[in-house]
């Protein structure tokens, strides 16, 4: 960083910091001076907002001038464009542990009264998240929550978020998976191959006539994998019906690790 970046200051390594509490970024290091308008925001709602870090950010700190920092949003990645001072004491080190991982300490969590009760437990999963699995190295322990679907009367069910942008998924866990044999491994997502071939199978299995089945594994075929495991495969296949006349078809296939757990065929719009 060159000395007018950081002019009348002390230039940061530039090294990523965790967040305690829930600060306002300003244009200046003074308290007095105006803070980081959020523009986008302000625009939408008609109204002043403005930016803000809090235990679920992860800023870079460039610059030091006495009490204040000038820092930078790393996570969310959205707004990595943002920059503001804040006071030092709003900074904190991210724990690492001896491979690497990132280590989670209560301080990162939001607590409610769900959550609050299994603190230890909790803490003690997302870390062996984040280490485990290959996917998840960084979940946000700012989204820590009970869920209300999958939990039981005495059986709570919590999740957090992984990944980013529009690959984000949760990952589910119980208190009892703290101590327990349970793992984290990032679940690996069917091949291409075998996932069209398994969605090919479902085209057969529809159609009138299955041996007519002309399933498409190029032209129109389209295959995703998620962050989570699961695939998402889209294609067309034509056959003939029982009229004997040959149609072409839209398919979608959804699998969930190997598991089919969702698909759908319609005839294609011509």
């Amino acid at each position: 960083m060159s000395a007018n970046a950081c002019s009348g200051g002390t230039a940061s390594p530039g090294d990523v910091v965790a967040v305690s509490g829930e600060y306002a970024l300003y244009v200046e290091p003074d308290e007095s001076s105006a803070r980081i308008k959020n523009e986008k925001a302000s625009k939408i709602l008609g109204e002043a907002h403005y930016h803000q870090i809090d235990k679920s950010t992860t800023v870079r700190r460039l610059c030091v001038k006495g009490d204040w920092t000038e820092v930078q949003i790393v996570t969310p990645e959205w707004l990595t464009f943002v920059k503001g001072w804040v006071p030092n004491a709003a900074l904190r080190g991210i724990e690492h542990s001896g491979d690497g991982a990132r280590v989670f300490v209560e301080d990162h969590f939001y607590w409610d009264d769900s959550t609050s009760k299994f603190k230890a437990e909790i803490v003690a999963v997302v870390n062996k998240i984040a280490r485990e699995n290959a996917n998840c190295p960084n979940p946000d322990p700012g989204t820590v929550s009970k869920s209300a679907d999958r939990s039981k009367p005495n059986d709570p069910v919590f999740f957090v978020m992984c990944g980013e942008g529009t690959d984000v998924f949760n990952v589910w866990f119980k208190p009892g998976d703290a101590s327990g044999d349970t793992t984290f491994e990032a679940v690996l997502p069917l091949s291409q191959t075998a996932a069209v071939d398994a969605c090919e199978v479902v085209a057969k299995s529809a159609a009138t006539h299955p041996s007519t089945v002309d399933f498409s594994r190029f032209v129109d075929l389209s295959y995703f994998a998620h962050k989570n495991g699961n695939v998402r495969v889209t294609s067309t296949f034509t056959a003939k019906n029982a009229l004997n006349l040959e149609l072409k078809y839209d398919i979608y296939c959804f699998f969930e690790g190997n598991k089919l757990v969702e698909h759908s065929i319609a005839e294609a719009l011509q």
